[in-house]
């Protein structure tokens, strides 16, 4: 039989939370606002096979495991349909799988540089024990300085975190100019299909000056995902500052937070696991033997 993949739109998105609903990924990849943000920078399409949505990665050639009920007879139809194809950005339960229905059949490489950091909410709102002391003092030290307030993300004042994203862009493209470049789009697209993407955010301030934003939207029935969260580096809280604000006051339905991979920076990766992950969602790909 023949599938047919087309980049992802505005009319998928009831079709796409609805399988990822089925599916409760824990991978971030695996959210409205990635899948249609990201498509472009993967030549990523999406497609149904077997009643499941399918990502095609054109970039790399390869498929992501099938999200829906039925992804048993998805990922069959596409290593028997497209010759044992190379797949991405795979749970560990989905190697699992693979493995039952195809033995021997794949090798599973570990891509440690797209694993996520997973959060306990409760953690991140509250802050307590020796670990997070450093966090609270700088968070104490915004508090006393700064005459600030945080109000929820929405359509009323998106264009004032774009332009502040335009600034934090300026600061900062020279040190990794293709991907703050392409996050950079990526954000302009989540922040066009805001609601129809389920997105919830939160706008940190100074003397009325948008100084720090975040957003997300829901990944599975007990976690949120974090996109994005900018703030000016050289103001002393503001990241901590915002990071649990929004915990506290905008994520109590959930459990975890995935804020997302390292990407490989030595830098992301030490400030993610400043803050103690419960866990990392492992992530692999594989290809045929």
């Amino acid at each position: 039989m023949t599938y047919s993949f087309h980049k992802p739109a505005f009319d998928d998105i009831k079709w796409m939370k609805q399988k990822l609903k089925e599916s409760q990924p824990q991978c971030c990849e695996f959210s409205v606002g990635n899948l249609l943000g990201w498509s472009k920078f993967y030549d990523g399409q999406v497609g149904d096979v077997e009643n499941c949505l399918v990502s095609r990665l054109y970039k790399d050639d390869s498929f992501c495991f099938p999200k829906g009920k039925n992804c048993e007879a998805a990922v069959k139809a596409i290593v028997n349909d497209f010759n044992s194809p190379k797949f991405s950005f795979l749970e560990k339960h989905e190697t699992e799988i693979l493995e039952r229905l195809f033995p021997g059949k794949y090798e599973f490489i570990e891509e440690r540089d797209s694993f996520d950091y997973v959060y306990s909410r409760e953690k991140l709102a509250t802050l307590s024990g020796k670990k997070y002391h450093g966090k609270r003092n700088h968070i104490s030290y915004f508090e006393k300085t700064f005459n600030w307030s945080f109000d929820e993300l929405n359509r009323s004042n998106i264009d004032e975190c774009i332009a502040m994203n335009e600034k934090w862009y300026t600061l900062n493209v020279e040190k990794d100019r293709e991907g703050i470049e392409d996050e950079r789009e990526v954000l302009r697209l989540n922040f066009a299909h805001f609601e129809e993407i389920g997105g919830v955010g939160g706008v940190l301030r100074i003397d009325g000056e948008v100084v720090a934003f975040t957003f997300g939207e829901r990944l599975n029935e007990n976690t949120f995902v974090t996109h994005f969260e900018k703030a000016y580096s050289d103001i002393r809280g503001a990241y901590p500052m915002i990071n649990q604000l929004f915990a506290q006051t905008m994520l109590s339905d959930y459990e975890l937070v995935n804020r997302e991979d390292d990407v490989g920076s030595e830098g992301l990766r030490s400030a993610k696991l400043s803050y103690h992950p419960e866990f990392l969602v492992e992530k692999y790909s594989s290809v045929a033997k």
